[in-house]
């Protein structure tokens, strides 16, 4: 469990917001477990030093927070909004940690077994389509990933959301035809050669 240095901040919106980022913080709110929403803002490269050391576990692990250096939360972050240009954190939203609170959550799908695959082995390239599943689970029961495994795929075949064995009391949102990993033919495109000639 990571801990989240966080102080309370006073004030909303853009101008607030790009004023905490010119001192190198980014701004965050805590809501959730009945209680009142409370604007926070964190350290920035201490954020991003715990993104690089947490990765998805910041999502799917209840995490402490710690406020203004004395009180103390258990959270689950929610949405992190990053500049589509700069790559700088824009925004952080937490939620309280209630384990019996049903919640929805994204998170990354692992997908193993390709040197196994049967498809890629003859010559087939392996393609990704999806990386994340949207799910529905108690808090106290979110899972680290949901593993797929690649080792019975041919070229041409493919895994579908319909396809994976959801963990007890998890439920998927989305169609259940939704594609989430294939194997597909490499074409061989022909190369021509050009001629010198010598002058």
């Amino acid at each position: 469990m990571a801990v989240i240095n966080a102080k309370t901040r006073d004030g909303a919106g853009k101008g607030v917001a790009r004023k905490l980022r010119r001192e190198g913080r980014v701004p965050a709110v805590l809501y959730g477990g009945k209680q009142p929403s409370i604007n926070l803002s964190l350290d920035a490269k201490e954020w991003d030093d715990l993104l690089f050391k947490e990765k998805s576990g910041l999502r799917t692990h209840r995490q402490e927070m710690v406020i203004d250096g004395s009180s103390r939360s258990l959270v689950l972050m929610r949405a992190f909004q990053i500049h589509p240009l700069s790559g700088n954190p824009v925004h952080v939203d937490f939620t309280r940690f209630d384990p019996n609170q049903e919640i929805e959550i994204a998170i990354p799908i692992h997908v193993v077994d390709e040197e196994k695959c049967p498809g890629v082995k003859a010559g087939g390239m392996l393609q990704v389509i999806h990386r994340e599943l949207d799910i529905t689970c108690l808090a106290g029961k979110v899972p680290d990933y949901i593993e797929v495994s690649a080792a019975s795929l041919d070229i041409g075949d493919a895994i579908h959301i319909k396809d994976v064995q959801l963990p007890d009391g998890v439920e998927f949102h989305g169609e259940p035809d939704l594609t989430i990993v294939t194997v597909v033919a490499v074409r061989a495109e022909a190369v021509e050669e050009g001629t010198e000639t010598a002058e």
